[in-house]
């Protein structure tokens, strides 16, 4: 009987000590046997036509591309020392011979025929043209000598007559600006000779010699190293230097006396005027 109790004691002790989701059946009878009863496998249905779902399909969304860059054009610094200056070419004195074209006018007191009584002269202008060479010596950067050679031809101081000159003339050229630049602007003066000749019927010639002072002003216009064209405009000043004719009909034919005297038979020496120049130079 003991033994039986113990027995019971030691099955209801297992089964407290069992998890408590198994069943447990104690069968007395003429022994003890404990059974724990064992759930039935699980059934597995095979489904053939189960078809897994597609695997997620990632979308890459590209970025934006960046906005292009903006270029922003300033302007260079300013330097802050200037450029250094290339030296100056050196000069070289130079040699020119030219040619010119002339335009001459003399103004010179003329007779009145109104009033033959009249001390006073009044004045008339002699018209001429022609042409000349001349030498142009560059010595100096801004200094320059000319000695020129020129004739002229035309009509004097009263109509009809006519009239001749060949003018020797020496100057002294200033010229502003550097030595390399192409057009110069120069101022000149100088002295000057002249030979005349009036009328053409010998012995009815006056053949006049006059020395004076001249002055004026030009440019220079240098189309390359050895080549220039020049433009001046000059006035001057004279003094009938030699002997007139002594004939006495000379004072009062208009015709035949270099046109300074009056209808007194009252003669001036002195007479002025102006002439212009344009030539070109070739320079050695």
């Amino acid at each position: 009987m003991v033994r039986v109790v113990a027995t019971s004691i030691l099955a209801f002790a297992a089964l407290g000590a069992m998890p408590t989701t198994s069943a447990a059946q104690v069968i007395i009878s003429g022994g003890i046997h404990i059974g724990v009863p064992v759930p039935a496998p699980p059934i597995v249905v095979y489904d053939y036509y189960y078809q897994p779902p597609p695997p997620p399909v990632l979308i890459y969304m590209q970025p934006p591309a960046p906005p292009p860059p903006v270029v922003l054009v300033r302007p260079a610094p300013l330097l802050q020392q200037p450029l250094p200056l290339l030296p100056e070419p050196e000069f070289e004195s130079q040699i020119g011979i030219g040619l010119r074209l002339n335009g001459a006018f003399t103004g010179m007191n003329q007779s009145d025929e109104r009033d033959p009584y009249r001390d006073d002269y009044d004045h008339g202008v002699a018209a001429m043209g022609g042409a000349g060479l001349f030498l142009r010596f560059h010595s100096f950067p801004n200094l320059a000598f000319e000695l020129g050679l020129d004739g002229y031809g035309g009509q004097g101081y009263v109509a009809g007559s006519v009239r001749s000159e060949i003018p020797a003339t020496l100057a002294a050229l200033y010229f502003f600006g550097r030595h390399t630049q192409a057009f110069r602007l120069f101022l000149l003066t100088g002295i000057g000779v002249a030979w005349a000749k009036i009328g053409e019927d010998e012995p009815r010639v006056d053949e006049p010699v006059y020395v004076g002072g001249l002055a004026g002003i030009g440019v220079e216009w240098r189309l390359a190293p050895f080549l220039a064209l020049e433009a001046d405009l000059r006035g001057f000043i004279r003094q009938r230097v030699n002997e007139r004719p002594t004939d006495p009909a000379y004072r009062t034919d208009s015709l035949w006396n270099d046109g300074s005297c009056n209808s007194a038979g009252e003669c001036t020496d002195y007479e002025g005027g102006g002439t212009f120049h344009l030539g070109a130079i070739l320079y050695f």
